[in-house]
């Protein structure tokens, strides 16, 4: 097993990469920029604009900007006497602005910027920890995402754990109580919980619960106060209720159907009848012999669900106004705040792989007949 996950690992290198080139380039094909929404509807004169474009570091070629953004730039240039200045080799010729004494760009007579070396760089790159910093809150990319993660995970977690509950369960029973009432119930169920959109469900559970009847808040973490911090889980599940309500409902829906078409498929099977030729009782063979074989494709699902996890429900977030992650790549996405679009996108495709990973772990450890030696 241990060469086994050293081997995925070292496999998910190229991935990685992969994702990273695609990702950039995505996000370099957008429509606007950074420059165009901080221009504030082109108030920006035309030289102002190439200064932000500098300051911003966006001005080099693409596969330049890539290379800066993955490894850093304090490696491409080499300062030989340690006056801070890349006077010596050059990898890439990085060039900026001439500062005056007034700290601003010069420009020669024909109005173009003057421009030389620039000194060594201070970015390390993603594969360093350094995702650079927030075009819009100024402050380094990682800190808008850690600040919110803690609201994710919270929400995220209580959706899985009773989408995942009861979605296990209800495949089950319906497995056990096959073409019977429970079982017709809880497939149109299904099919209706599929067909509602998160918005929809969300908005319905609002007018209701929140406006209606009164029972729920409607919207945020906590109460609104001076305090910029929430309290305690404990003291305010009332806000969570909604929410987990929303993200846990495609979960039940999804597991219940595929619980039970293992299950079905599980008990066809000749070693169930011998089992039950045994004189074995009908719950012992369920969910002994059954149940534990059925759960090999439904890992299938689990291990990637980490992704979730971590990269959040942007629309559910949006609907209540949950201080996530989801909602701040929206947010991001609309200020055309790239550092921190890319930093939830490298972490989620990370995610994604190691989520895979602990499926095929899950494999082996659920059955002792799979092994990856």
């Amino acid at each position: 097993m241990t060469k086994y996950i050293i081997r995925r690992l070292l496999q998910a290198i190229p991935i990685f990469i992969g994702i990273t080139i695609l990702s950039y380039a995505l996000m370099a094909a957008a429509p606007g920029g950074p420059v165009e929404l901080l221009a504030f509807n082109n108030r920006l004169k035309p030289r102002e604009r190439e200064e932000l474009k500098y300051k911003l570091g966006i001005n080099d070629p693409l596969p330049v900007q890539y290379l800066r953004w993955l490894a850093g730039d304090d490696w491409m240039r080499w300062d030989t006497d340690g006056d801070g200045v890349a006077d010596g080799s050059v990898l890439i010729d990085f060039r900026g602005p001439v500062l005056n004494d007034k700290g601003k760009p010069q420009y020669d007579v024909n109005g173009e910027m003057v421009t030389a070396p620039l000194p060594p760089g201070d970015r390390y790159g993603i594969l360093r920890g350094d995702f650079g910093v927030s075009f819009y809150f100024k402050r380094p990319a990682q800190d808008v995402l850690f600040e919110r993660l803690p609201a994710t995970l919270e929400l995220s977690l209580a959706s899985f754990i009773v989408g995942t509950t009861l979605g296990l369960a209800v495949g089950i029973l319906a497995a056990v109580y096959h073409r019977r009432a429970f079982d017709e119930i809880s497939r149109i169920g299904a099919v209706i919980i599929n067909s509602v959109p998160n918005f929809g469900l969300g908005l319905l559970l609002i007018l209701v619960f929140g406006s209606t009847l009164q029972l729920l808040p409607l919207a945020g973490r906590c109460k609104t106060t001076l305090d910029p911090s929430c309290p305690p889980l404990p003291q305010r599940l009332e806000y969570l209720i909604m929410p987990t309500i929303v993200l846990a409902a495609g979960g039940v829906a999804g597991y219940s159907r595929f619980m039970r078409a293992s299950m079905l498929d599980v008990v066809s099977q000749d070693y169930i009848r011998t089992a039950r030729s045994k004189g074995l009782k009908e719950r012992r063979v369920w969910l002994r012999h059954g149940m534990r074989n059925a759960f090999i494709p439904i890992a299938t699902f689990l291990g990637p669900s980490i992704t979730f996890l971590l990269s959040g429900a942007a629309i559910t977030e949006s609907v209540f106004s949950w201080p996530g992650v989801g909602r701040q790549v929206v947010n991001s996405v609309t200020q055309r705040d790239f550092p921190v679009v890319m930093i939830v996108v490298i972490y989620a495709g990370i995610a994604n792989i190691l989520g895979y990973l602990l499926s095929d772990i899950m494999y082996g450890l659920i059955d002792p007949r799979i092994r990856y030696d």
